[in-house]
């Protein structure tokens, strides 16, 4: 995959929005929405857009982030003149929110019909394979406990899990993961509990899962989240003790937003 990209950044600036740094633990719901993102994007149909290259990356959004080490930006390690995100959660991580993670939470939405896309990189150093799932991306609802929607690493293979209930939420598996490289993906979500819900996916400009029906609770819109969420580590061990992932060109589209509007340059 070519990792040539032009760069932008959605960071807004503390004195245009007079908003204090969000760090650590934070969940407000008021402070940063996607039409104040829309104000800093180079394009109407993408609402935000972070590629690491800024001074300050996440800098207007919500962390939940418990260490020192949780978060950082990091060399491409297949293009030095590039950036990403890395996230990483170890087993002795305090807990933040009621679980282990290391995560960052989007604006909330206004619509139900949205595009998501991000470049994963999941280093075979820092990630051993582990019978128990890993969290990596979520759309949570307020008061839903259990994200309805989620993508998840389990046993090495990447996998998607959604439904409208936590009973009937069903698990799609998308094949392998292949470490040490990266994988670019894109979710169209129209986001809803009943027969109107869609969800689709593309891995690498290949389009591996189309789902209809419910995809979230009967609760206020989903927010998207992105990082590392263990639940089983707050209980028990696994078969690992750390997790480590690198995140790209994380973009979040409107409604009117197009496949090609959402791609890894």
């Amino acid at each position: 995959m070519s990792r040539l990209k032009t760069k932008f950044s959605f960071l807004l600036t503390l004195s245009l929005f007079g908003v204090a740094l969000v760090s650590c633990d934070t969940t407000g719901q008021e402070d940063f929405t996607e039409e104040m993102a829309a104000l800093r994007s180079t394009s109407a149909n993408v609402l935000v857009h972070e590629n690491f290259e800024g001074s300050n990356p996440f800098g207007q959004v919500h962390r939940q982030l418990p260490a020192s080490h949780s978060f950082r930006t990091i060399q491409d390690p297949k293009d030095k003149s590039n950036k990403g995100g890395r996230f990483e959660l170890r087993y002795k991580d305090p807990i933040v929110s009621g679980g282990k993670r290391a995560e960052v939470l989007f604006p909330a939405q206004s619509n139900k019909d949205r595009w998501y896309s991000y470049s994963l990189y999941v280093p075979s150093s820092g990630f051993k394979k582990d019978k128990d799932n890993d969290i990596i991306s979520q759309w949570h609802q307020e008061g839903g406990g259990s994200p309805a929607t989620t993508i998840r690493i389990q046993n090495d293979r990447f996998l998607v899990k959604s439904g409208n209930t936590k009973d009937s939420r069903k698990d799609f598996d998308l094949g392998a993961l292949q470490k040490d490289t990266w994988h670019h993906f894109v979710f169209h979500i129209v986001h809803s509990p009943g027969t109107d819900g869609l969800l689709e996916v593309w891995q690498n400009g290949k389009k591996v899962l189309t789902h209809k029906g419910g995809n979230m609770y009967k609760l206020p819109l989903p927010r998207w989240k992105v990082g590392i969420y263990k639940a089983s580590w707050a209980k028990r061990t696994t078969d690992t003790d750390v997790r480590v992932i690198m995140f790209d060109n994380i973009k979040l589209g409107s409604q009117k937003a197009k496949l090609s509007e959402m791609g890894a340059k």
